[in-house]
C-alpha cells in the first residue's frame, strides 16, 4: 500500500539521489543503524502521527468540525478522520487507516474513506463529504460506526433518489446539517443537494451548469461550491462558500427548494476587499460556518479568515490578504496558508480553522473582532531558502544529495539550487539562486536551475540532473555551472548524442562509477548513460514508454534513482515499487532482471523485509551504494531499506505507519518522505522531502 504523501505543488518533485560512488569489496558494514539525527534544517510540514505535540502530522486537512470538548478532523490526504480532544491536545486516529484510499463501512480502523474533506456534526453524529469516493458517509461519534448514508463509491453522477445508494454525487466537499436536513455543497455537480438522515437526496438548489445566476431551486447557478453552513433560528437560512465566483450565496428554503441570491462578492471578480454586499471582495473561498449570529468564512485564496454579517458586511479579523504563512497572532499579524475547512460550536466564542496548507488546525478566539489565533495540532512547513547552521537554516522540497570530503552537496529542488552542508550543519548556497528558476549558464547565484533533483559527485566536479530544464548540469568546486548534456533551451526528447545534441525527459536520478554518470531519464522511462571523457549519451535499457518487464526490451515506470557496484547498476523503479538490476553496464545490452521487489508484469506496493522479489516497496526514490551494499530511500513507506547484494532487504530506519521528524535511536526514529540518500561507511546522510530537512543515519 502506497503511503507517500503527496502536496500538489510539489508533486513532480520527488527525486533523487545519489552521490560520491564508494568503492568497497564485500559487505563490511553490521547491517544495524545506531541512530538518526539531524544534521540541517527545521521540521514541520505534511505527514502523519497521533499524539501530543510537535510530532503530530496531518496532511492537507479540509474540513473541522466540533462536539463538546472534541474536534473531528477530515484529514484529506491520509484518507482519515482524526479526533483532537482539546482539553489535553491528544490527536488519534478516529476513522480509516492511514494512507489507504478504499471504500469500506465498519468501525474505526475497520473503515475506509477517499480523500474527505467536508464534515459536519449534528449531535452526536458526524457527516463527512467522501470526496474521492463521491458519497456522504456517517459516524456515531460515540462510536466510531462508519456506514454510507448516500451516493455509490466511485461512480460519480447527479441523480436524486429516495434510496440512499441510488443517489448520485460529483466530487461533493461541503456539508452542514440543521437536525432533519443535510445540505451537501455537490462540487462537480455545481448544486446544493438536500439529504434526508435516511439518505433520500434532492436537489435543493442549482442547475448543474457552472454559472452564478440567482433564482429559485434549479434556476439558480452555482460554480464549484464547496462550503455550506446553516444558519438555524427563526427561520432557517443557508449560506454557501461559492468558491469558483469568488462569493458567498444565500438561500432561503422556499418549501422543497430554495431561493438563492448573492450576500457578498461579485461573480468572477477575485480580490480581498473588505466592504458591503457586491462592493466585497473574495479569492476563492470554500469554508464557511456561523456562531448563530455571523457567518466566518475561510478565504482561501486570500489566506485570511472573513467575517460577513447577515446584511453583507464584510471584514477581516484573521490573516493578511495574499501573504500566506503559519504565525500565530492577533488580527492581521496571524497568518494562514489556504485556510479551507471551518468549524464552530455556536456559543463557545472558538471557530476551528483546517488550516490546509499548514496541515495544521488553529484556533482563533473572539472571531468577531481581531481574532486571536493559535495552533491546536500539527507542525507547519518551515520551508525556505536561509543560509545558516542547525534547524535555522530552510530548505525547499530537498532531493538529491551527494558526499565531497565532509560535505554534502543537495540539490534544493523547490529553491532551485544547489546548497552545501558541511559536517557542522552550516549551509550555503555555491550554485543558483533562490526561488529564480531557469536554464542559465555561470557562476554562483548567476547561474539558474529548474527544479534540480538528482546529483552526483566525480571528484570536486558536481553533475546535477536539472529536472525542469531536462539537462544535466555540471558544477565545479569553484561554482561554475555548465550544460553538460541536453539542451541548452530546455527541449525535452529521447535522443542519443553527443553533449547538447542529446535530449532527455525530466531526469531526476543520477550517479557515477568515476567514467561514466547514470540517469535515471524519468519521463522517458528509461536509464541512460553518459561518457564524461566524450559526453557521449546512450540508451542503456527502457524503451521512452511506460511499462514493466524484464525480457528485452526491457521497460520502467517512472524510474528515479540509480547506484553502482562493481560493474551493475541498480535502478529505482519508483512506479514500479521495485529495484531493478542491469548486470555488466559496459556490454552493448545488458541484462534487465527485478532485483527486489515484485517481478514483471505486475507492479505490487506494500512493506516487506525479504529477499527479492519477496520484499516489497513503496514509490522507492533514492538509492545509493556504500561499499557492496544499498540504501533505499523507500520515500511512500517513510523508511530507509538496506539491500545486500544477495538480494536481502530489511529496514535500516523507519516505520511506514508514521510519517514525521524524530531523532534517536533507529528502533525509535521516524522519516518523513526521504528521498535524496547518500553515504559514507559508517554514516547515511538522506532528504526528508516531507519536512525540509538534511538528517543522517549512523551505524
Amino acid at each position: 500500500m502506497a503511503h507517500l504523501l503527496l502536496r500538489s505543488r510539489i508533486a513532480a518533485v520527488l527525486p533523487l539521489y545519489l552521490a560520491a560512488a564508494i568503492s568497497g569489496c564485500g559487505d563490511s558494514n553490521v547491517g544495524k543503524a545506531e541512530s538518526v539525527a539531524a544534521l540541517a534544517g527545521a521540521a514541520g510540514g505534511p505527514g502523519y502521527f497521533d499524539g501530543t505535540g510537535t510530532l503530530v502530522r496531518f496532511s492537507s486537512p479540509s474540513g473541522v468540525a466540533v462536539i463538546g470538548t472534541d474536534l473531528f478532523v477530515a484529514d484529506t490526504a491520509n484518507h482519515v478522520i482524526r479526533k483532537i480532544d482539546t482539553n489535553t491536545g491528544s490527536v488519534t486516529t478516529f476513522a480509516g487507516t492511514f494512507g489507504v484510499a478504499d471504500n469500506t463501512d465498519g468501525t474505526g480502523a475497520a473503515a475506509r474513506f477517499n480523500s474527505p474533506t467536508g464534515i459536519t456534526a449534528v449531535g452526536t453524529l458526524l457527516f463527512v463529504c467522501d470526496t474521492g469516493n463521491h458519497t456522504i458517509r456517517k459516524i456515531v461519534s460515540t462510536s466510531g460506526l462508519v456506514t454510507t448514508l448516500a451516493g455509490s463509491a466511485g461512480n460519480a453522477g447527479s441523480a436524486d433518489n429516495v434510496t440512499g445508494a441510488n443517489a448520485r454525487f460529483n466530487g461533493p466537499r461541503g456539508i452542514a446539517g440543521d437536525g432533519a436536513t443535510l445540505y451537501v455543497a455537490d462540487t462537480g455537480n455545481h448544486k446544493i443537494r438536500a439529504v434526508t438522515f435516511s439518505g433520500s437526496t434532492s436537489t435543493f438548489a442549482g442547475s448543474g451548469a457552472s454559472g452564478s445566476g440567482n433564482g429559485l431551486g434549479t434556476a439558480a447557478e452555482f460554480s464549484s461550491p464547496e462550503g455550506v453552513t446553516v444558519l438555524a433560528g427563526g427561520t432557517t437560512t443557508i449560506y454557501v462558500a461559492d468558491t469558483g465566483n469568488h462569493t458567498i450565496r444565500q438561500i432561503d428554503p422556499v418549501g422543497a427548494v430554495g431561493n438563492v441570491t448573492t450576500l457578498a462578492g461579485l461573480a468572477g471578480t477575485s480580490g480581498s476587499t473588505d466592504n458591503t454586499g457586491a462592493n466585497a471582495r473574495f479569492s476563492s473561498p470554500s469554508g464557511i460556518a456561523n456562531d448563530g449570529a455571523t457567518i466566518f468564512v475561510g478565504d482561501t485564496g486570500n489566506h485570511t479568515i472573513r467575517s460577513v454579517t447577515q446584511s453583507g458586511v464584510v471584514t477581516t479579523p484573521a490573516g493578511l490578504a495574499g501573504t500566506p504563512g503559519s504565525a500565530d497572532g492577533t488580527g492581521s499579524v496571524a497568518r494562514f496558508n489556504s485556510p479551507k475547512g471551518i468549524g464552530m460550536l455556536a456559543g463557545s466564542g472558538f471557530l476551528f480553522v483546517a488550516d490546509r496548507d499548514n496541515h495544521a488546525i488553529r484556533r482563533i478566539t473572539a472571531v468577531a473582532l481581531a481574532g486571536a489565533v493559535t495552533t491546536v495540532a500539527g507542525n507547519p512547513p518551515q520551508a525556505g531558502t536561509a543560509d545558516a547552521t542547525g534547524t535555522t537554516a530552510r530548505f525547499r522540497a530537498p532531493a538529491g544529495a551527494a558526499v565531497v570530503s565532509d560535505n554534502v552537496f543537495v540539490a534544493d529542488t523547490g529553491n532551485h539550487t544547489i546548497r552545501k552542508v558541511t559536517s557542522t550543519g552550516a549551509v550555503t548556497t555555491p550554485a543558483g539562486s533562490p526561488g529564480s528558476s531557469g536554464l542559465v549558464d555561470g557562476t554562483g547565484s548567476a547561474a539558474r536551475f529548474s527544479s534540480p533533483q538528482g546529483i552526483a559527485a566525480v571528484d570536486s566536479d558536481l553533475y546535477v540532473a536539472d529536472s525542469g530544464n531536462n539537462a544535466i548540469r555540471k558544477v565545479t568546486a569553484a561554482g561554475v555551472v555548465t550544460t553538460f548534456a541536453g539542451s541548452t533551451s530546455g527541449t525535452a526528447g529521447f535522443v542519443n548524442d553527443t553533449g547538447t545534441a542529446a535530449r532527455f525527459n525530466t531526469p531526476r536520478g543520477i550517479t557515477t562509477d568515476g567514467s561514466f554518470l547514470f540517469v535515471a531519464d524519468t519521463g522517458n522511462h528509461a536509464v541512460r548513460k553518459i561518457n564524461i571523457s566524450t559526453r557521449e549519451v546512450t540508451t542503456l535499457a527502457g524503451t521512452g514508454s511506460a511499462g514493466f518487464a524484464d525480457t528485452a526490451p526491457a521497460a520502467f515506470n517512472g524510474p528515479e534513482g540509480v547506484a553502482v557496484i562493481g560493474s551493475n547498476l541498480y535502478v529505482a523503479d519508483t512506479g514500479n515499487h521495485a529495484i531493478r538490476k542491469l548486470a555488466n553496464f559496459n556490454s552493448l545490452s545488458p541484462i534487465v532482471t527485478t532485483f527486489a521487489g515484485a517481478p514483471p508484469p505486475t507492479a505490487a506496493s506494500g512493506f516487506t523485509d525479504g529477499s527479492g522479489t519477496s520484499a516489497r516497496f513503496s514509490s522507492p526514490k533514492g538509492i545509493a551504494a556504500v561499499g557492496s551494499v544499498l540504501y533505499l530511500a523507500d520515500t511512500g513507506n517513510h523508511a530507509a531499506r538496506r539491500i545486500t547484494t544477495a538480494a536481502t532487504v530489511t529496514t535500516f530506519a523507519g516505520d511506514p505507519a508514521s510519517a514525521t521528524n524524530r531523532d534517536g535511536d533507529a528502533s525509535q526514529a521516524l522519516l518523513n518522505a526521504p528521498a535524496g540518500i547518500t553515504g559514507i561507511t559508517g554514516t547515511i546522510f538522506f532528504t526528508d522531502l516531507n519536512e525540509n530537512v538534511v538528517r543522517k543515519i549512523l551505524f
